[in-house]
């Protein structure tokens, strides 16, 4: 379209300049690829792990490419450092327009072999981190009064049962609903809260579990377009519902597993 039309309505993008964006679990994975995206767009990146040397090292490269980012070593099971993470985000920018809940864990083990500590670290990790991390943001942007984004890193486990990983579906069901509860709360705020359903995506870490061969033919029978994500597609839809595109979305979940369940 000529960029010099006029619309009888003005056309939302993707600039996210003079954004604040958290992304938990930044370092890797997903993660990595939402904060590289949200960057890429003008967005101020507080980037967190449990380690402080990978956050250095991400926001390095984020500030190298040209965008502004900091890191905030974290521990997301810990409401403490949730509140912490969401205090000096605002002290170090001033603000807070987008909390990206992504940091997770999945412990693959059968449910009668699973112990308390394996349960409650998946469940502090995947649940207990999106409640407190959500509030944390949310108790700032009712606060600055402008607004903002919630985005919920779920997963298409929240959607159907799966074997030996039951406990992690479980955990993002109730992230689910978890959105879909904040969205009604939330939402007399002008705050929206959604969440993304990924399916078998491609990362460094399970690069090598993907690539086999035998592995590929079974899944891909499942998978109608017979291949694996992205890591960038899925931050591209993180991207989206950061942004004006996504105004009227909320209390959603947007599934991104090559059509996976759809049998």
């Amino acid at each position: 379209m000529n960029q010099n039309s006029k619309l009888p309505f003005p056309m939302p993008n993707y600039d996210l300049t003079g954004k604040v964006a958290i992304v938990t679990g930044g370092t890797k994975g997903l993660g990595y690829g939402v904060v590289m995206t949200l960057a890429h767009f003008g967005a101020k990146v507080v980037i967190t792990s449990r380690h402080q040397d990978d956050c250095d090292r991400v926001a390095k490269e984020v500030v190298d490419l040209g965008g502004e980012a900091i890191g905030i070593k974290t521990d997301v099971q810990i409401k403490d450092e949730v509140d912490a993470l969401v205090k000096k985000t605002v002290e170090k920018y001033g603000k807070l327009d987008m909390m990206v809940n992504n940091a997770g864990v999945a412990i693959t083990k059968p449910i009668l072999k699973m112990s308390e500590a394996e349960y409650n670290t998946v469940m502090d990790s995947n649940l207990r981190s999106v409640f407190f991390g959500s509030a944390a943001a949310a108790r700032e942007m009712i606060r600055q009064g402008n607004g903002g984004r919630i985005i919920n890193m779920a997963s298409v486990g929240g959607l159907i049962g799966t074997k030996n990983i039951s406990t992690y579906g479980a955990s993002k069901a109730a992230v689910l609903n978890l959105t879909k509860g904040m969205a009604m709360e939330f939402g007399k705020y002008n705050i929206t809260v959604n969440s993304v359903c990924p399916g078998y995506v491609k990362t460094a870490l399970n690069a090598e579990f993907l690539d086999d061969p035998d592995y590929q033919e079974k899944m891909f029978k499942k998978i109608p377009l017979k291949r694996w994500g992205k890591v960038e597609e899925v931050a591209a839809i993180v991207l989206f519902l950061a942004s004006d595109f996504s105004g009227i979305i909320t209390g959603s979940y947007i599934v991104a597993d090559m059509g996976t369940t759809c049998g």
